[in-house]
């Protein structure tokens, strides 16, 4: 009897095991078992909160080049180029994705950084268009949560930049505006996705439950890379801008540049040599001082050099950059280490002047002693500083 009793609990125990994971993997069918060589496919989508002057209503992104940094179940690592190619609307893809193109790696794989390539920028504002000369024009981004574990995933770029408007005169009186582009971007793995975002160009609204993910991905890279210190000098006409980054997280952190926010003076300087020109007199010279007051200065790298940039150079914005870590592009970006720190500094004068009007006066700009400026560092993430500005 006693047998038959075992017999019975055991067979029922078993039965109930077997319906517990059942269930589970209805629930949750990653729990499956999958062949050694299954394939995962794989999404590249955009999302973009921009910040711009007011007035702006399109600004276009042309993009050339995707890569994905991947590290296979078997251990291999390689840059895996994307074919992808583009232009889109960022202001389309306020609170929503766009698919920028699609790939297959292995179930299992680790995506950890995204390679992404601008290879053009234009805005329209208050009805004209605009170049726009871009800070950094590759991007490499660390993704959060890179395991590749479903056999449709994805990596969600979070792209949002910072449009900052240059006002000016020409020689003539005449305003003109010139524009930067300064990029700060996350990026994080996306699971819950559908069938139709495999195809490019899908734009879909991003669900709660990705945006609640995105959140302290973005808070995590800005507690990793602080501004320890920062200072700005006035010495005449010379600006001496320093400033320190450290890097308190464990993984290594890309920084683009930076921008300095305030009031400015501006002095035009004539070319004296051009005196003899027709349209130049001493009247015109007195006339035409302090007609740009900028009150954002973005600043690109060279190395830890600092680098003002008006978006006036659009033709020679490639000219300094420095290797990357690996062999697919030059950037004007440093790595910072986990625990390595870095002082990035300017000790010049500030000199604005377009390429396109050889007669155009050069202006001299200056932050003013006494004044407070934000200093706000541009990458994987974004820091914001005060400082003062002293003699």
């Amino acid at each position: 009897m006693e047998r038959k009793w075992t017999f019975r609990y055991g067979s029922a125990a078993v039965l109930t095991a077997i319906a517990i994971i059942a269930v589970s993997l209805l629930i949750n069918p990653s729990l499956l078992p999958r062949p050694a060589n299954a394939s995962a496919s794989f999404t590249i989508m955009l999302t973009d909160p921009p910040t711009v002057p007011a007035g702006t209503t399109v600004l276009n992104l042309t993009y050339s080049g995707i890569q994905l940094h991947v590290t296979y179940p078997n251990g291999t690592i390689e840059w895996l180029p994307v074919q992808a190619s583009g232009t889109v609307n960022l202001f389309s893809l306020i609170n929503m994705s766009q698919t920028l193109a699609s790939t297959t790696i292995p179930v299992g794989s680790i995506v950890d950084k995204i390679q992404f390539t601008i290879a053009d920028v234009d805005a329209e504002v208050n009805g004209a268009t605009h170049n726009v000369t871009i800070l950094s024009s590759t991007l490499v981004i660390k993704v959060a949560d890179g395991h590749v574990n479903q056999t449709l995933s994805g990596v969600l770029l979070d792209f949002h930049p910072t449009l900052v408007q240059i006002q000016a005169t020409d020689a003539n009186g005449t305003g003109v505006d010139y524009y930067v582009l300064v990029p700060s971007a996350t990026a994080v793995i996306i699971k819950d996705l559908s069938e139709d975002q495999l195809k490019v160009g899908t734009i879909v609204k991003i669900g709660e439950r990705n945006k609640v993910k995105l959140l302290p991905v973005e808070e995590e890279f800005r507690k990793n890379v602080t501004i320890v210190s920062a200072s700005l000098e006035i010495s005449g006409n010379t600006s001496t801008l320093s400033v320190v980054l450290e890097n308190d997280g464990d993984f290594a952190f890309r920084v683009f540049g930076l921008t300095l926010h305030g009031e400015f003076n501006s002095t035009r300087i004539w070319d004296r040599s051009r005196k003899t020109h027709e349209n130049y007199n001493d009247d015109f010279d007195e006339e035409t001082k302090e007609r740009i007051h900028p009150r954002t200065l973005p600043f690109k790298l060279n190395g830890s050099t600092l680098v003002p940039l008006f978006g006036t150079n659009r033709e020679h914005e490639d000219e300094r950059k420095h290797e990357d870590e690996h062999e697919y592009g030059k950037f004007s970006s440093i790595l910072l280490q986990p625990k390595e720190s870095v002082t990035l500094t300017f000790s010049n004068i500030i000199t604005f002047k377009p390429d396109d009007n050889k007669h155009y006066p050069s202006t001299i700009i200056t932050p003013i002693v006494g004044e407070n400026y934000a200093l706000r560092l541009m990458g994987e993430g974004s820091q914001t500083f005060s400082l003062t500005a002293s003699s």
